[in-house]
């Protein structure tokens, strides 16, 4: 079976620079946490006050089992997020990894009018 997963990866920024700060902030609304979404290539979102991150990613797996496939996503999220940093050249240490898994969701019919 192929498991969907909406994993989101969140961290703390350490040693910015003045400039990195600069440029963030200059960036700020192209990463403002009202516009994420989930996706394979990943969601970079953070707060103005650059202290938190977020990484959302869609990762898909083809593991049999269900906990093993989210693990798995987990620990794929969070290697894309930790060479999503190294790629801006920014620092930062993950603090929490949580995974949804899309075959999960109920979607409700709509209500008739």
């Amino acid at each position: 079976m192929t498991w969907n997963f909406r994993i989101t990866v969140r961290g703390r920024f350490s040693g910015l620079d003045e400039e990195q700060r600069l440029s963030l902030r200059a960036a700020q609304d192209d990463h403002d946490m009202l516009s994420a979404s989930f996706s394979p290539e990943g969601t970079f979102l953070y707060t103005p006050e650059l202290v938190n991150y977020q990484h959302r990613y869609l990762v898909t797996s083809d593991e049999a089992d269900r906990d093993d496939a989210e693990t798995l996503a987990g620990i794929r999220a969070e290697e894309l997020s930790a060479a999503d940093l190294a790629s801006r050249g920014l620092g930062g240490t993950t603090m929490s990894v949580s995974a949804v898994c899309v075959e999960d969701f109920k979607v409700r019919p709509r209500a008739r009018r």
